[in-house]
């Protein structure tokens, strides 16, 4: 039995590649103390190596010329899970158990017996070998990174085993740092390209009396098909403390009506820090937004979010943001806008396997005017959204609405409405549903989106509606 084992490593050193053939190792690094803890009730685990077992069984991976494939993997695992009651304290076993479950893509029952392996003997070497890669796939990256440098320091580890766990570790480091550059492209139809109010005629206030204007059509809603460019380039830098990065985006839309154009350029710099008990983000970026050929306003706005760990179904959320507004051709707009917002971020098991998502939040928006001449001077009110998410027809569904209701502090003008102070109550809807699809070796998304709003007030300036149906692909470059 000894031969047939020392047979087995020496195979597995050219089956490494995969890094999930280091169980093989376990003659080479499970400690005799380990060994001697093994009850005689347990029996002899030789078989039970994978090589020896699928050449016994007649399955791949019986030579060098195959490789096991996932049922071969199940196989062993339940031969293995049949001797459980006799082995549960062999180390030997569980690294075994662990690295069968691992190979056959049961990650967490993998986890589970190699912790287990590592509790009966911490110093398993097989064990250790297996529970990075683990560790990895779960994404704890650095645990697993970790660990393989623990694995390095071992004086007992065989020369090619050294080096394939120095290329996985330099694999791994690679993953701390993601570019990434995705073209989105779309087209859809809008029945208000240009954001117009609802009416044709507006009537006005001239020394007491009611007047009517007919609109020209130039203000009247334009309705119509458009499509939509955008690039995002965004560079991650992962840590063992969280992430942080850049994100650049620019976006142009065109349509029959030129003089709704949009080209938008924005860039953001995120950091995220994860402990145990919160999660905390810092945003800080700038948008610049161009309208019917014309700079329209550029913005430069900052957010903080909190969200505490919890172990219940739903966990509070907290958002704090601000942001300047400078109105290009009309500095009477600019204005200074701070957000508080509060609320609950969700997560529900399904049946299915899949998870739902879901939560609600709602906050107070204050708009300090910087001019004395903006129209209704300062503004406040408050937002309330829902949003719900879960894997539909092979894709994701992603559903949101919110109501936000605003006041002016002073009259908007002494010509709209008999001078009154402003107010306005806006309804969005948004549905879209992502579906991922193989592009050559990369994974690009089809996308389906409506977009439903309502924005009613007692100044019929800013009465609007507006909806509009894009479909879209996703494609990474």
């Amino acid at each position: 039995m000894a031969q047939l084992q020392a047979k087995a490593v020496a195979k597995s050193v050219v089956a490494l590649t995969a890094l999930s053939a280091s169980v093989f190792f376990t003659a080479l690094l499970t400690t005799p103390a380990a060994q001697a803890q093994t009850p005689a009730s347990c029996p002899s685990l030789g078989d039970y190596y994978p090589t020896i077992f699928f050449a016994q069984q007649g399955l791949p991976g019986g030579d060098a010329e195959a490789e096991p494939t996932r049922a071969a993997w199940q196989q062993l695992a339940q031969e293995l899970r049949a001797l459980q009651d006799s082995c549960l304290r062999s180390s030997e076993y569980y690294a075994l158990l662990g690295a069968a479950e691992m190979n056959r893509g049961a990650t967490d029952s993998a986890a589970e017996a190699l912790e287990r392996a590592l509790l009966l003997d911490p110093n398993n070497g097989a064990a250790q070998i297996d529970y990075a890669s683990v560790l990895f796939a779960l994404g704890q990256l650095f645990p697993a990174l970790q660990l393989n440098d623990q694995l390095l320091g071992r004086e007992d580890l065989p020369t090619e085993l050294r080096e394939s766990l120095v290329s996985r570790g330099q694999n791994w480091r690679g993953a701390t740092k993601q570019h990434r550059l995705v073209a989105d492209v779309s087209a859809g139809y809008d029945n208000n390209l240009n954001g117009a109010p609802n009416v044709e005629l507006l009537t006005l206030t001239l020394s007491g009396e009611p007047v009517q204007l007919a609109l020209n059509e130039d203000f009247q809603q334009q309705a119509g098909g458009y499509s939509t460019l955008k690039l995002t380039s965004s560079h991650q830098t992962r840590t063992d403390e969280g992430r942080h990065g850049w994100e650049h985006e620019a976006r142009g839309r065109v349509s029959q009506d030129t003089q709704s154009d949009l080209l938008q350029f924005s860039s953001q710099y995120s950091t995220v820090r994860a402990s145990r008990r919160r999660t905390v983000q810092w945003d800080a970026g700038a948008t610049t937004l161009f309208f019917g050929g014309s700079a329209l306003y550029t913005a430069s706005q900052t957010r903080l979010r909190v969200q505490n760990t919890s172990s219940k179904r739903c966990a509070p959320v907290f958002d704090l943001a601000t942001q300047y507004q400078r109105f290009h051709s009309q500095p009477a707009l600019d204005a200074w806008e701070s957000r508080t917002t509060a609320g609950l971020n969700c997560v529900t098991a399904l049946r299915s396997g899949t998870a739902l998502r879901y939560g609600f939040d709602a906050g107070y928006i204050y708009s300090k005017a910087l001019s004395a001449n903006r129209p209704g001077a300062d503004r406040d009110g408050v937002q309330a959204s829902a949003r719900f998410q879960r894997a539909l027809l092979r894709g994701e569904l992603f559903m949101q609405a919110s109501v936000t209701h605003l006041n002016d502090d002073k009259g908007y003008s002494a010509l709209l409405a008999n001078g009154e102070a402003r107010w306005q109550r806006r309804n969005q809807a948004l549905i879209r549903h992502r579906t991922p699809f193989a592009l050559g070796s990369k994974t690009a998304q089809f996308t389906i989106t409506a977009f439903l709003q309502r924005q009613s007030s007692n100044i019929a300036l800013f009465d609007t509606k507006d909806a509009s149906l894009e479909f879209g692909f996703s494609v990474p470059i």
